[in-house]
């Protein structure tokens, strides 16, 4: 007899820890994928904002930059202020050389750019906002021919 009653607490034990365990390990399973999204999400809002710094604050490389010459795409003249010929280049080049435009500006991240007046009225822009993926938007103030301009940038994930 007590031979089986050892079996039965032995069996009531596991069943009990199993209860236990099961449970703690979707769980775990589960803050592990969100603290994962977390992460990448954090680092493309990093390079959200590094790409749109990098595009309003710098004249890129070289300096004078074409389509053929280009090294890192920036548009500024000065600081907050738009060169109307980068700009021209950039769209030129994001809207006909999509996918070299992307390796060049984001390291293969899709993006999506828009250049707006502050009336709304459109300068500009390179490629569309995605509907359902996920994506990291800012929208950033600058000058861009002596007048206040909107610049959208988003990278999707």
């Amino acid at each position: 007899m007590k031979g089986q009653i050892w079996s039965l607490d032995f069996i009531t034990s596991i069943v009990i820890f199993l209860a236990v365990l099961i449970p703690l390990f979707f769980v775990w399973s589960y803050v592990n994928m969100q603290n994962q999204s977390q992460i990448l999400f954090n680092e493309v809002e990093s390079l959200t904002l590094s790409v749109s710094d990098s595009l309003i604050r710098t004249k890129g490389s070289p300096e004078g930059w074409d389509n053929a010459s280009v090294e890192s795409i920036g548009l500024a003249s000065e600081e907050n202020i738009l060169n109307s010929t980068k700009v021209s280049s950039f769209l030129f080049m994001g809207n006909n050389e999509y996918n070299r435009t992307r390796a060049i500006l984001t390291g293969g991240y899709e993006f999506f750019f828009n250049l707006t007046d502050i009336n709304g009225t459109s300068i500009g822009s390179i490629g569309s906002k995605p509907g359902n993926r996920m994506y990291v938007p800012i929208e950033r103030y600058c000058l861009h021919n002596g007048r206040i301009a909107k610049l959208e940038f988003a990278l999707v994930v």
